[in-house]
Formats: structure tokens, sequence, C-alpha cells
């Protein structure tokens, strides 16, 4: 368990960060905290924890789920293996957006 203790480089956290805030900048994005860890497992795995203030445009669930995907490959591409947790943390009135799939 030593990659834990390896620290983040910094290009790989600016990647995250400049990720992010492309990302979820419409979301009211107020902070951005990358730190490594360990998952439940034991292994070494990158934090990101988002904070957002009330915003007026609704989540976006599918934005979420995208931005994980989107930065564990990126972050496969710049060499980095462990794997990135987003924890995003909203105000606790944001509303949401729902998707409603028609009958095909």
């Amino acid at each position: 368990m030593q990659e834990t203790a390896r620290p983040i480089e910094p290009e790989i956290v600016a990647l995250i960060e400049r990720t992010v805030r492309e990302r979820m900048g419409p979301y009211a994005l107020r902070t951005i905290d990358v730190r490594a860890g360990e998952d439940h497992d034991g292994d070494p795995v990158i934090y990101i924890q988002v904070r957002h203030d009330l915003s007026e445009t609704p989540i976006d669930p599918q934005v979420n789920a995208k931005l994980s995907f989107d930065l564990w490959q990126l972050l496969l591409n710049a060499g980095e293996t462990r794997f990135p947790h987003v924890r995003p943390k909203y105000h606790e009135q944001q509303k949401v957006k729902t998707r409603w799939r028609g009958n095909a």
C-alpha cells in the first residue's frame, strides 16, 4: 500500500481541476479538493471532492457520470493508475434534472 503515500503529481492535479471546471462550471462550482487515499479494499485512489453553491441550473446526473468516466480515461492516458472517485457536494436546495425516456 505504499502507493497511497505517493503524492499526486501537480500536472495530474491541474488536469483534474481543469476538467472539473470545464464540465461543472455551469453548476455554481465553488471548490475542488484533490487528495490521494485508499478505497474500502485498500486500493490506492484519488478522491476529488467538488463543492457547489446553489445554482439556477438543475444538475444533470449524466454530466456527473460522464465526468467520472472521462477523468478516468484522461488520467490513464496521462500515466496515472489510481482510480478517480468524484464526490460532488451540492447545496441542499439544489434541483436535479430528470430525464424521461419516450416509448421506443
